[in-house]
């Protein structure tokens, strides 16, 4: 589920747990978001899921250049989320061939926006109908919710757009399925519900 409040489920063995989270210094805003298996090893399926989000990030990242309109970002998102949507069985490439353009497929599976303002507020405000321009900050955060199966990815880290490449002001923060399954296991234990 995309926004959990009750808190009150059991972290069971097989789970993945979903945290988003930030922080705020010197009056600035962060948002971050990551996902660990509860008992510290990601299944087949939900490592394939995890990659494919990770390469959505990866690639929307690489999108985040000066004058790029943030309509166009988001479309050429979409895109990227079909083929890796492909990709994991969850769309068939010929019904995404014929889909209405107003209302994309991927939806289904990716039902939020990839990138928000950042800054002040951790959804800070911004116009949507200009270009991005340098010192910009973006989150970056797609996500792969399959309600069948019980399973939810999504990736955030905060991009500082620049007039070259754009700079992931999260690149220290473990991202990788195998960095996070390692720094589970050197604890020393498995985590339990």
């Amino acid at each position: 589920m995309l926004h959990y409040i009750s808190n009150d489920l059991v972290c069971n063995d097989g789970d993945v747990i979903l945290m988003d989270f930030g922080c705020e210094y010197g009056g600035y805003a962060s948002d971050l978001t990551r996902c660990v298996p509860v008992n510290g090893r990601f299944t087949k399926r939900q490592k394939d899921v995890y990659n494919a989000v990770l390469r959505v990030k990866n690639e929307a990242t690489q999108l985040l250049r000066p004058g790029t309109m943030l309509a166009d970002y988001h479309k050429e998102v979409g895109k990227i989320m079909e083929s890796e949507l492909i990709g994991l069985g969850l769309l068939d490439k010929n019904d995404v061939a014929k889909q209405d353009p107003e209302k994309p497929l991927y939806k289904k599976y990716f039902m939020h926006g990839t990138s928000h303002f950042l800054g002040l507020d951790v959804h800070d405000v911004g116009l949507w109908n200009e270009m991005i321009q340098p010192d910009m900050v973006f989150t970056v955060e797609p996500g792969i919710y399959i309600r069948e199966e019980k399973l939810g990815i999504r990736l955030e880290n905060n991009i500082l757009v620049t007039r070259d490449a754009p700079i992931d002001l999260f690149k220290d923060i473990p991202v990788e399925a195998d960095e996070i399954e390692g720094m589970m296991a050197s604890k020393g234990k498995k985590v339990v519900a």
